[in-house]
């Protein structure tokens, strides 16, 4: 009864009052305490994520959140809403010089986000790391878009840049385009670069899974015991695996690289020493490991650059540990699985790597120039995964299409070859990869860049009107806009011909 009868006017002696005034001030302390704790998280109930109404003070709150000893348990539901408020985030609302002010420390923050969750990825369901993936890459998404804006950055096509002679280099060096997460230490023998390409062939990789993710190959880095340096074990297309200086692969035409290393260094370092000896072998012998087309992770006589990581920690711990973690299933385009003879079921998508609780984050980069580009090709290749899906689409050959497949590819493996390249003004490829796959990457190509040049002017458009360009959500709903318009095309008799999505892609 001591704080009700205070409260009801009974006065306290005097030589209590002090001790009143203590008493009083704490217990209003705790009650507001207890309240706020109550409101961010009741007892028995989930942490709810903000409403995103302010970019920089939701990252905060979310930090806090994913710090939270009630996260684990809260993660599924958590996640959930937080990946339908950022698709339902209208960035339009806010002024340009606000998102410019606090793109730096948003980004940042986002970075945290992520770093601390990958920490504690041991500690979540496999139920909540599927939605930890859909969070980084939205995420990722959100600190590209908004660094654009911060930076100013001046967009560039690909095609614009001669990577191999820029001055920079990819997470050692830095540059206004660039920007770093950590990242500024010692490559060791072991780490793993999981990296994305800028083509349409990167684009559809990073987008092939049931998990769509941000990334498209695997370097595996190796100490060279005659040279005492770093160098690379990669396997590319056309190519098969081999060794390559540091500097070459990291100016590959990188769009964004993620660091990783191996929680048992010594495990990392044992792997890529025996996968080096092994290729160094068959390099030596003239008789190269070539590329997996049909991506089988089952047989290793053939690598993608994937499996070349993941034969190597196979080797190094007989067989006990086996990455990714989490694999990556096959299950979207049908038409597509069937053409390139791909095996449904479970995968390897190197975008998997990022949520492989066995590695630490060290650092990830990103060039500026170009992730406005890939965001654009990203929606693309997601928009017809899912128009395969949802309307039973095919890819239709083209004359361009059945020429790479047959003939081109015919005289490719013959001693004719340099005179029709010159003759026809042909690009230079491998006569390894099979006519299947450069089939229907000439259509992806056809079909992409069509749909790419038609994207970009409304793109810009947005960015005259509102000042900004279209988030990856914008993008999302214009493509469905462009597939609908074309439809109407395709059905005229008198348009039919230049419907640039119908006639290359319909059931």
């Amino acid at each position: 009864m001591f704080f009700s009868d205070s409260l009801v006017g009974i006065s306290p002696h005097p030589s209590d009052e002090g001790v009143m005034k203590t008493l009083l001030l704490f217990s209003c302390v705790l009650f507001l305490s207890l309240s706020a704790s109550a409101k961010r998280s009741p007892a028995g109930a989930d942490l709810e994520p903000p409403q995103l109404s302010n970019p920089l003070k939701d990252t905060e709150e979310i930090l806090r959140d994913v710090k939270d000893p009630l996260f684990p348990t809260s993660c599924v539901s958590y996640l959930s809403k937080l990946e339908k408020g950022i698709d339902e985030f209208d960035v339009k609302k806010f002024s340009l010089s606000q998102l410019s002010a606090e793109a730096e420390k948003i980004a940042e923050n986002s970075w945290k986000i992520r770093q601390h969750v990958h920490h504690s990825l041991d500690q979540l369901t496999p139920e909540c790391v599927e939605k930890v993936q859909t969070t980084f890459r939205q995420l990722r998404f959100v600190e590209d878009y908004f660094l654009e804006i911060g930076r100013k950055i001046v967009h560039q096509k690909p095609s614009e840049i001669d990577f191999l002679k820029q001055e920079f280099f990819p997470i050692r060096d830095t540059s206004p385009a660039y920007f770093h997460f950590q990242g500024q230490g010692e490559f060791k023998s072991g780490d793993l670069f999981i990296s994305r390409g800028l083509s349409f062939l990167s684009a559809m990789i990073a987008r092939l899974g049931k998990r769509p993710t941000q990334f498209s190959h695997v370097v595996s880095l190796y100490e060279d015991p005659q040279e005492k340096k770093i160098k690379t074990i990669e396997s590319y297309v056309g190519v098969g695996v081999s060794f390559y200086d540091l500097d070459y692969a990291l100016k590959n035409e990188n769009g964004r690289i993620l660091w990783l290393r191996s929680k048992d260094e010594k495990l990392g370092e044992r792997a890529v020493s025996l996968m080096g000896a092994f290729v160094k072998e068959r390099l030596d012998k003239k008789n190269p490991i070539k590329y997996d087309y049909d991506l089988d992770f089952k047989d290793h006589t053939t690598m993608s650059c994937a499996e070349v990581s993941q034969a190597a920690f196979q080797m190094a711990s007989d067989g006990e540990f086996t990455i990714p973690f989490y694999p990556n299933e096959i299950v979207k385009g049908e038409g597509l699985i069937k053409r390139l003879n791909l095996v449904r079921g479970k995968t390897f998508e190197p975008g998997d790597m990022e949520i492989d609780p066995r590695f630490t984050l060290i650092g990830e980069f990103r060039d500026l120039r170009v992730t406005r580009d890939q965001r654009q090709k990203d929606a693309i290749m997601s928009a017809i995964f899912k128009w395969m899906d949802e309307h039973q689409y095919e890819l239709k050959d083209n004359f361009k299409a059945k020429m790479a497949g047959g003939m081109i590819h015919k005289v490719r493996k013959t001693f004719l070859w340099p005179v029709v390249k010159k003759m026809l003004k042909l690009e230079d490829f491998s006569k390894e990869i099979p006519s299947r796959m450069l089939k229907t990457m000439s259509l992806i190509n056809d079909l992409g860049e069509g749909i790419l040049v038609e994207l970009k002017k409304r793109d810009d458009t947005h960015l005259k009107e509102f000042g900004i360009p279209m988030t990856h959500i914008d993008l999302s709903k214009e493509l469905d806009k462009m597939r609908d318009e074309d439809l109407k095309t395709f059905e005229n008799k008198k348009l039919k011909k230049t419907a640039f999505i119908h006639n290359l892609l319909r059931k």
